[in-house]
């Protein structure tokens, strides 16, 4: 099977031509879409490629959804495990598949119940989860009856978790694209609802990146992001050394008044802080499903409010804003 006309059968945004330049998306997408006939892409191609489309129950309103039950599956459940394993390490989660319950790295259920009832009514609405990784706030936002769910993560893995979504959920509101944070300049005042978790403080830039989550939301569209800071009640930004709980991929972690201050100034209002936490073990753990370290071994051992460069341990901030008019 080649992947990539797979990959672009699924022209979704067809739909809306007058609202987004198709023929610029349809050119991105093919050139993402060469990632997926790489030789390194067979690891999660040739075991999902033995799967075949079928129907089944789903119950996503749960805390760990459910596609399908044990005794609907019509192949070799073998075959389902295999590429079900493949996708290791799953970072979010729980999940169940057919009875193969996935027990992901993070507890993806307690961050949701955080979000979850300050989320406006999806009903009809465009949604667009940033970074979405393998669609579990997807999953949990389907049963909300959107219009349009679109998940973007350049990363060719995830692709793969909405292939086996799709197989058997069916479902054309659900879409997902091989797209980061940078793409976002191709849908201007598209989306109702914009999820931004898990990604400000990955990005060089923060003030030109929320400033591009503005410009691809509708005026007084809904924002909830989520962020790991640190503490405070300045408006400062701790920017790490070199590595940040062994990773280098964090560039600044704000304090919440830091946060809400870059939002003010890059086009949204009604700015609430409706959550914050320090990370525990107890969320981010090793797992049979993600094998790799995990929080405990990046926290200080003597000291977990600390990270072993000896930082402050990561507060995660949750915060909900509009779009200004």
């Amino acid at each position: 099977m080649i992947w990539s006309e797979e990959y672009l059968k699924d022209d979704w945004f067809r739909a809306y031509p007058v609202q987004l330049k198709g023929d610029i998306i349809e050119e991105r997408r093919r050139k993402a879409a060469q990632a997926l006939d790489r030789e390194s892409s067979l690891v999660w191609g040739d075991p999902i490629g033995k799967l075949s489309p079928q129907a089944c129950q789903a119950d996503l309103d749960r805390p760990d959804p459910q596609i399908g039950l044990p005794e609907e599956f019509e192949g070799n459940r073998e075959d389902l495990e295999k590429a079900l394993r493949s996708l290791m390490p799953w970072r979010k989660g729980p999940m169940s598949y057919f009875g193969i319950d996935i027990d992901a790295e993070w507890k993806s259920d307690r961050k949701w119940s955080r979000v979850a009832p300050h989320v406006p009514d999806l009903k009809g609405k465009r949604v667009l989860d940033v970074g979405c990784n393998n669609s579990y706030y997807m999953l949990r936002m389907l049963p909300k009856e959107p219009e349009l769910l679109l998940g973007i993560d350049p990363m060719v893995r995830y692709w793969f978790n909405h292939r086996i979504h799709q197989l058997y959920l069916q479902d054309r509101r659900l879409q997902f694209d091989l797209f980061g944070a940078e793409d976002l300049d191709l849908f201007p005042r598209f989306f109702d609802v914009v999820f931004y978790m898990g990604i400000l403080y990955h990005r060089r830039s923060p003030i030109d990146s929320l400033s591009s989550v503005a410009q691809a939301m509708k005026p007084g569209g809904t924002l909830i992001l989520e962020c790991s800071g640190v503490p405070g009640d300045e408006p400062y930004c701790l920017i790490p050394e070199s590595r940040y709980l062994k990773a280098p991929g964090y560039w600044f972690l704000p304090t919440p008044p830091a946060l809400v201050n870059m939002l003010n100034r890059t086009g949204f209002t009604d700015i609430e802080v409706f959550y914050t936490h320090t990370l525990e073990k107890e969320e981010q753990r090793q797992t049979d499903w993600a094998r790799f370290q995990s929080l405990e071994h990046f926290l200080d051992p003597e000291d977990e409010s600390k990270t072993v460069e000896g930082y402050p341990a990561p507060l995660r901030i949750y915060v909900k804003a509009l779009r200004k008019g």
